[in-house]
C-alpha cells in the first residue's frame, strides 16, 4: 500500500513508484529481459558493421574498435568471417531481440492486467469495509468512475511507464555503442537529446495539466450522470431532463477541451521531434563530409547509429509524454482507495448475539453534526414480537435502526442486545441475524431468484420458493412466464410496487434471520397492499418467533403490533402496548 503523500512529492517519483507497485520477481524478470533484448541488438548492429565493410570491400572506413572486436570473437570460434557469417548474426540478433522483448512486454501485459485488477478489488474490498456514515457523504459516481474508468488509466499508467524503461535501456545501449564507434557520434547524440528534451518540455507540462482536468472531469461527469439517471423517471415525468442536458453539455464540453489538449499536445510532439532530428541530421552530415572529411562508408555507419539514437530519446520523450497524461487517474484511483481504507469500519466486540431476550435503547442521543436526531431515547423491542416505531419524517425512526444495526454510533447513552453492550457484540454476526428491508427497493436487472439470493449458492431453489412464500410472493412469482427464473427489469420496473417489496421482504428472509427490520417498506403502498404485507409479517412473526420492528408512519403497523413507539422530534411521546408482559424484561 502506497501511503499518502502530497501531490507534488508523488507527481516527481510517480513515474518510478508506478513501477515499484508490482512484485519484485515481476520487475527484476521485466529489467533483465529488457536488458538482455538490448544487449541483442547491439549485438546486432555491431555484427553490421563488418558486414557493411565486407559488402564495401572497405574495412579500413569502418571504425575498428567494434569490427575488430566482431572479427576477434568469430576468430577465436574458428567460424570464417564472411558475408553469409555476418548476415546469419544479424538476423539471429534481431529475433533474439524480439523474442526477449516479447518476453519482456508480456510480463509487463501480466501486470497492466494486475494492476486494473488490484485497484478494482482493493477499492470493492475497501468500500465494502467502511462505515456507513462515509458513504452517506459520497456521491456514488465518484467509485463508480474510479472502478470503470480511473482503474483502467491508471494501468495503462504501468504500460507507459515500462515502455519508457524499456526504451530508456535500449537508448542507453545505443550510446554505448555510438561511444565505442565514435566519440563525436556519442556527443552529437547526447546534444540531440538535450535540445529535444528542453524543446518540447512545455508540452509535456501541457499534457500533464489537460491529463489532470480529464482526470476531474470524469470522476464530475460520472457521478452526476449516476445521481441523474436513478432518478430520472420524475426528471422526465416533469420535463426537467432537457435542463439536466444542458448541464451534461457544459461537462462535456470541459472534458472535450481537456482531450483536445492531449491530442493536439501529442501531435505537436512528435511534429517537433521530427523537425529537430532532421535538422540535427543534416547538419550532421555536413559535418562528416565537409569537416571531418569521412568516407561514405563511415558517413552510413555514424548515421544509422545517430537516427537510432535520435529516435530512442524521441521515444523515451513521447512515453514520458503518456505517463504524465495517465498517472494523474492512477494517484487519484490510490487516493480514493486510501481514503475508504481510512474509514474502515471496526469490528465491535467478539460476542455473538442470538436475540432471546430483545433490545434495549437507555437514553440514547445522537446528532449529524450540529443537528440533534434522538435526544435521551430509551425503548425496549422485545424478541419474537412486532414492535413500531411510529412518527413523522424526521423525527428520528430510521436512526433508531442505523444505531441498532452499529451503521451509526451514539452520542450518548446505551444500546444493549440481550442485555451485552452493543460495543461487545461481533456487528458481522449480529448483522447476519438481520433481514433489512428499506423504503426504496433496489433490485437488480436479474431473475426474480437472484434477486432473493443475491448470488449466494448457499440457498437452492426450494429456500428462494421458501423465502418468497413466507414473504406472501409466491402467488403471482409462480404465475410469472418463468417462475423464479423470470427477470424483473431494471431496478424492479416490470413488477408493481407491492410485488417488488414482496420480493424485496423475500431477499431479507430467505437466509431466515431473528430480526426483521422494515424500513418505511410499505409507505409508497395503497393501503389494501400494505394491510395484506403487514397480516403476513404479524403471522409469520406468531409461526415462527421473529423478531420484527417496523418503521413507519403508517397506521397500518400500529394496527399490527403489539408494542408501538410514537416518536417527534427525537424525543418517545408516548408507547402502546398490546402485549404488556413482553415488557417483563
Amino acid at each position: 500500500m502506497i501511503a499518502k503523500t502530497p501531490s507534488g512529492s508523488r507527481r516527481r517519483s510517480g513515474a518510478l513508484r508506478i513501477f515499484n507497485s508490482t512484485s519484485l520477481k515481476r520487475r527484476v524478470t521485466v529489467l533483465v529481459s529488457l536488458f538482455a533484448s538490448s544487449l541483442a541488438e547491439g549485438f546486432g548492429i555491431a555484427s553490421a558493421l563488418p558486414l557493411l565493410a565486407i559488402a564495401t570491400k572497405d574495412q579500413e572506413a569502418v571504425p575498428s574498435s567494434v569490427a575488430q572486436a566482431v572479427l576477434s570473437t568469430l576468430d577465436t570460434l574458428h567460424i570464417p568471417p564472411n558475408i553469409y557469417v555476418l548476415s546469419a548474426m544479424v538476423v539471429l540478433a534481431i529475433m533474439l531481440k524480439a523474442v526477449l522483448n516479447l518476453v519482456a512486454m508480456s510480463y509487463v501485459g501480466y501486470a497492466v492486467a494486475e494492476t486494473a485488477t488490484k485497484f478494482r478489488l482493493r477499492l470493492i474490498d475497501a468500500l465494502l469495509a467502511a462505515r456507513w456514515s462515509y458513504f452517506t457523504r459520497q456521491p456514488v459516481g465518484r467509485f463508480t468512475n474510479a472502478i470503470a474508468n480511473d482503474a483502467a488509466r491508471g494501468a495503462e499508467a504501468y504500460l507507459s511507464v515500462s515502455t519508457m524503461l524499456a526504451v530508456s535501456i535500449q537508448l542507453t545501449m545505443y550510446l554505448a555503442l555510438a561511444l565505442l564507434v565514435s566519440w563525436e557520434v556519442c556527443l552529437t547524440s547526447l546534444l540531440l537529446g538535450l535540445v529535444m528534451s528542453g524543446s518540447v518540455n512545455w508540452l509535456v507540462r501541457r499534457t500533464r495539466r489537460a491529463g489532470r482536468k480529464q482526470t476531474h472531469q470524469t470522476r464530475a461527469l460520472v457521478s452526476r450522470l449516476s445521481d441523474t439517471l436513478t432518478g430520472l423517471k420524475p426528471l422526465k415525468a416533469m420535463a426537467r431532463h432537457a435542463q439536466i442536458g444542458r448541464m451534461f453539455e457544459l461537462d462535456v464540453s470541459k472534458l472535450n477541451r481537456a482531450l483536445r489538449r492531449q491530442v493536439l499536445s501529442r501531435a505537436a510532439l512528435r511534429s517537433l521531434q521530427d523537425v529537430i532530428q532532421a535538422l540535427f541530421l543534416v547538419l550532421a552530415f555536413l559535418i562528416a563530409v565537409a569537416v571531418w572529411n569521412l568516407p561514405i562508408t563511415e558517413i552510413i555507419v555514424l548515421g544509422v547509429i545517430l537516427m537510432k539514437t535520435s529516435a530512442q530519446f524521441g521515444r523515451v520523450q513521447t512515453t514520458y509524454q503518456q505517463v504524465q497524461q495517465l498517472e494523474s487517474a492512477y494517484w487519484a484511483m490510490e487516493d480514493v482507495i486510501d481514503e475508504a481504507e481510512a474509514a474502515r469500519e471496526q469490528r465491535g466486540g467478539n460476542f455473538a448475539p442470538a436475540l432471546d431476550q430483545g433490545v434495549r435503547f437507555d437514553r440514547v442521543s445522537f446528532a449529524y453534526g450540529e443537528k440533534r436526531v434522538l435526544d435521551d431515547v430509551s425503548l425496549f423491542i422485545p424478541a419474537a414480537r412486532v414492535t413500531a416505531i411510529t412518527g413523522t419524517s424526521g423525527a428520528g425512526k430510521t436512526t433508531i435502526a442505523d444505531l441498532l444495526l452499529g451503521l451509526q454510533r451514539p452520542d450518548a447513552g446505551n444500546i444493549a442486545i440481550d442485555g451485552r453492550p452493543l460495543a461487545d457484540i461481533d456487528f458481522e454476526r449480529w448483522r447476519a441475524l438481520v433481514g433489512y428491508v428499506p423504503q426504496d427497493v433496489i433490485l437488480l436487472h436479474e431473475s426474480v431468484a437472484m434477486n432473493v439470493t443475491l448470488g449466494d449458492p448457499a440457498f437452492d431453489a426450494a429456500g428462494v420458493e421458501a423465502a418468497l412464500k413466507a414473504a406472501g410472493a409466491w402467488d403471482f412469482v409462480s404465475k410469472l412466464p418463468e417462475g423464479i427464473e423470470s427477470i424483473v427489469g431494471e431496478r424492479g420496473t416490470l413488477l408493481s410496487g407491492g410485488q417488488r417489496q414482496r420480493i424485496a421482504i423475500a431477499r431479507a428472509l430467505v437466509h431466515r434471520p431473528k430480526l426483521l427490520i422494515l424500513d418505511e417498506a410499505t409507505s409508497a403502498l395503497d393501503p389494501g397492499t400494505e394491510a395484506e404485507i403487514c397480516a403476513n409479517i404479524r403471522e409469520l412473526s406468531r409461526a415462527t418467533g421473529l423478531t420484527i420492528l417496523a418503521i413507519s408512519h403508517q397506521p397500518a403497523w400500529v394496527e399490527a403490533a403489539d408494542h408501538v413507539y410514537r416518536l417527534a422530534e427525537g424525543r418517545v411521546l408516548d408507547v402502546g402496548l398490546r402485549a404488556p408482559a413482553t415488557l417483563a424484561s
